[in-house]
């Protein structure tokens, strides 16, 4: 028993050691392979679901939720030969790009605004885009509809033969019918940001893909300078009114979150969200008294619509006759944004810091007061 307990006691010491160095090579080899990749010029300054990294003869691409990659790309120049020592967890994208599909109506304005409408060959849905250029190239039969959700035409984008489709990043939404017919799929997750200018700073990937980087961070350096120009205007606001947010359907209230991007532009915007201490991101759905309750004296109300033929307060206190009680309707200060008529999930991704200046204008006229509503107005 002595002997074993001699035989143990030099043993373990050796595994320790041993132990010791393997994780240390395991680490030095870590280090290593990020060394090789340097942080992008062209990664984000405010987004928080994309990284993009410079390596020799390639870039690489990824897509992450709470620091965990969902999805990598290897993105290497079309014209060079595929020589390189590539990560083996990445998929490789020949860039610039030359053609697309887009699932979504919201990545269309980023397409736009880079020129590069005539690289999409297909949509989801034309219902719910607002630009004459697109509608144009869809009647010219230059874009095709697609099909929506589970319902793609599977055979007919195949025949698209689209280099890339950009897609919403969604849980539990893989498109994993796509990925098997051989179609490579680039989830974007510009939804989930909880700042407006993350959600513009997307536009960023897009430039990289399609080889219009300089393009792509001119555009958004623009929109940066001028929604932080806006928002300084408000430091300083003594009077910031309470905002109610969002209306009933069905019994319930839906609204943001507290934390969401809404939120924080309210904030930006010199004023108060009446659910500024709630800590959710995305969406709250509660009940419509719980909500009425506590916004009874909100200063202002703010909701979208989307109707062909305009909204009014006629219309609204036909909804929901309850809606007359609120202090915001009764001093007429509710303001709304038709999406039917205005691009506000297009072209408004890159357009926060007019978004903010039409909030500024309605909460803090005097802020400014030559300015013109674009998206939102007082309803009438």
């Amino acid at each position: 028993m002595r002997k074993d307990f001699l035989v143990n006691c030099c043993f373990f010491p050796t595994i320790l050691i041993f132990l010791l160095v393997f994780l240390s090579c395991q680490l030095r080899n870590t280090d290593q392979k990020e060394a090789r990749y340097g942080l992008s010029a062209y990664s984000p300054q405010t987004a928080t679901g994309f990284r993009i990294y410079e390596a020799e003869g390639f870039r690489v691409m990824d897509i992450t939720s709470a620091d965990v990659v969902l999805e990598k790309f290897i993105l290497v120049d079309r014209n060079e030969p595929l020589t390189h020592d590539f990560p083996e967890d990445g998929l490789v994208i020949s860039i610039p790009v030359e053609s697309m599909v887009c699932l979504s109506a919201t990545h269309i304005a980023y397409a736009d605004a880079l020129g590069l409408m005539d690289k999409i060959s297909g949509v989801a849905s034309a219902d719910y885009v607002v630009s004459a250029k697109f509608n144009e190239l869809l009647k010219e039969g230059k874009i095709r509809e697609i099909g929506i959700a589970d319902h793609f035409k599977v055979e007919q984008l195949i025949q698209l033969s689209p280099e890339i489709i950009l897609a919403t990043a969604q849980q539990g939404q893989g498109y994993e019918n796509l990925k098997n017919a051989g179609l490579t799929m680039v989830p974007l997750a510009e939804h989930l940001e909880n700042h407006p200018l993350g959600r513009a700073e997307w536009i960023k990937c897009l430039g990289v893909l399609f080889g219009k980087e300089k393009e792509a961070m001119l555009i958004f350096d623009s929109i940066s300078r001028e929604y932080n120009r806006l928002k300084m205007l408000t430091l300083d606001v003594v009077n910031r009114p309470v905002v109610l947010s969002g209306k009933q359907y069905g019994g319930f209230w839906n609204l943001p979150g507290g934390k969401s991007y809404f939120a924080q532009m309210i904030d930006d915007a010199g004023a108060t969200y009446i659910w500024a201490d709630n800590n959710d991101s995305g969406s709250l759905m509660l009940d419509f008294e719980v909500v009425y309750d506590r916004g009874m004296d909100a200063d202002f109300w703010r909701f979208l619509v989307w109707s062909r033929d305009g909204f009014s307060i006629e219309r609204l206190i036909d909804e929901d006759a309850r809606y007359a009680g609120l202090k915001a309707f009764k001093e007429k200060k509710i303001l709304t944004c038709n999406t039917f008529e205005k691009p506000y999930f297009q072209r408004g991704l890159l357009e926060p810091h007019v978004i903010l200046a039409d909030y500024i204008s309605i909460f803090h006229p005097e802020l400014l007061p030559d300015h013109q509503p674009v998206y939102y107005e007082l309803l009438k």
